[in-house]
């Protein structure tokens, strides 16, 4: 169990470095920034309440088992969280933000 929570932190860490080092270039950065803190937050609020969600549903069937919730509960909102965080990620720079819509950069500057 602890191993495959540390697998998780390392996967959320690199899930959550990855969406802001692909922020596109050439868009106007208060839409880039309120697009971004939507994703995240909608992330952070749909994983809680799927894990909440999981661990209410594990906490009834198994009883006795309150760590094994606790577990599936963090794990499945954390996989929510990280599915949502990447998939909009992929939205804000291919629909949101494609290419034909950004700002080209000149050269030299």
């Amino acid at each position: 169990m602890h191993f495959m929570l540390l697998i998780f932190a390392v996967l959320l860490c690199l899930v959550v470095w990855g969406f802001f080092h692909s922020d596109p270039t050439g868009v106007p950065r208060a839409r880039l920034l309120a697009l971004n803190v939507a994703i995240l937050a909608l992330a952070v609020v749909a994983g809680g309440i799927i894990g909440y969600v999981l661990y209410l549903d594990a906490s009834v069937v198994k009883a006795g088992e309150k760590g094994l919730a606790v577990y599936l509960g963090i794990m499945a909102g954390g996989t929510a969280a990280l599915i949502i965080v990447a998939a909009g990620g992929m939205l804000r720079n291919l629909v949101i933000f494609p290419l034909s819509r950004r700002e080209r950069p000149t050269p030299g500057a």
